[in-house]
Order: C-alpha cells, then structure tokens, then sequence
C-alpha cells in the first residue's frame, strides 16, 4: 500500500513539475499531442461559432416569419381598401360630400 501512495505522489509531483511525459518517455511526441491539443481546440472553437450562427439565423427567421405576416395583413387591408363600395362606405362614414362622378369628366382646352 506504501508503495502505491509512494507511485501516486510521484505521478502528482511530476505533474506539478511538469516532468510527467519526460518520466513516461513520450517527449519525442511532444508535437504530435500540441498539434492534437491544438486541433481539439480549434475544433471546440468552430463548434461554437457555427453555434452563435445558427443561434442568428433561428432569430432572424422568427422575424421573417413576423413580417410576413405582417405583410399578409397589410395586403389583405389594400385588396379591401381597393374596391369602389369600401371606399364609398368610408367616404359616407367620414361625412365627405365626395361620390362618384354620374358623367365622365370633360376636357378644358387642347
């Protein structure tokens, strides 16, 4: 049991001296774990731009999505503006005196 204790105090020391991979005897692939450390990094990093950009797109679609409709009700309200009876009921309501011609308009001059 000493021993173990003994091998596990050694490990931790090692690690807070930063000699643990010379005492492993993997130095010479001390490269190939930066680069492997460095592409996990870069990978986390592209996750969580592609993470803010979806997190865009999904709130520019709801607004998309508003001024649709939106802008159904607006053409909804102009295709009922736009017939002749509508607009003559509005007229009244509003207590204009303007009607509708009863002869076609006649021209001044040349």
């Amino acid at each position: 049991m000493k021993k173990v204790l003994l091998a596990i105090k050694n490990v931790f020391m090692a690690i807070l001296k930063g000699e643990l991979l010379l005492r492993m005897g993997v130095d010479k692939y001390f490269i190939h774990i930066a680069y492997t450390f460095l592409l996990f990094w870069l990978i986390i990093l592209y996750s969580m731009m592609v993470q803010g950009t979806l997190a865009k797109v999904e709130k520019n679609r709801s607004a998309v999505n508003d001024l649709k409709i939106n802008h159904s009700y607006k053409t909804v309200q102009l295709v009922s503006l736009g017939r002749l009876q509508t607009v003559e009921d509005l007229l009244k309501e509003h207590g204009s005196d303007i009607t509708l011609p009863e002869k076609p308009a006649d021209k001044l001059g040349d």
